[in-house]
């Protein structure tokens, strides 16, 4: 099938599902120069790939046409920031350079610390909601404080600080205490006591 000169399609079906042939496969692949879709589908398939296409990816500027999976704007770096961690700066620059959404440095974050005080500026000029904030205070421990302030500030409800008494140990104290303030009911009691 290799030697006929496969589609493109077929030859992302070997990329995923025949193993022994899958370099040859992405070789005859590269040669025709594959779409974004194509490099988008074998980016999120195939794990031994991912750094390589990742790398073609951000050399064509990527773009959001033909995620289907992806919503917002930015999203493909995003993405790239999440699972390639070799990729994970260069991906985050040009994020930073792109006028990225709150959710996109959210993730600048969390998985690229040279990055972080960058993204943390950003955020705070943009207004951070209170989901944002409970993300950097379980994953970002250098922000922990700051960005706890900043929730505190927005009044957290009780789902707010039942995240973070169930997912952030060292807040867990705190946050219990203020939903104490705050007139629990019963089940609240009940969930401050389990964790």
């Amino acid at each position: 099938l290799l030697e006929k000169g496969p589609s493109n399609e077929y030859l992302l079906y070997i990329i995923r599902q025949v193993e022994p042939l899958r370099e040859e496969a992405w070789k005859k692949l590269l040669e025709r120069e594959p779409t974004n879709e194509d490099l988008r589908h074998i980016f999120c398939d195939i794990k031994p790939l991912r750094e390589e296409v990742g790398k073609k990816l951000l050399e064509r500027e990527p773009t959001n046409e033909g995620w289907q999976f992806i919503i917002e704007y930015n999203e493909d770096l995003r993405f790239i920031i999440e699972c390639v961690e070799p990729l994970r700066e260069e991906a985050g620059k040009k994020l930073l350079e792109k006028g990225p959404s709150n959710h996109d440095l959210e993730a600048i974050i969390r998985y690229v610390k040279p990055l972080r005080a960058e993204a943390w500026k950003k955020l705070l000029e943009q207004g951070p909601d209170k989901w944002g904030l409970q993300y950097i205070i379980k994953h970002a421990e250098s922000l922990r404080a700051e960005a706890w302030g900043k929730l505190l500030e927005q009044c957290p409800d009780k789902w707010d600080l039942r995240y973070i008494i169930e997912h952030v140990e060292p807040l867990r104290e705190e946050a219990g205490k203020k939903r104490l303030e705050q007139g629990p009911s019963n089940d609240d009691l009940l969930y401050i006591i389990e964790h």
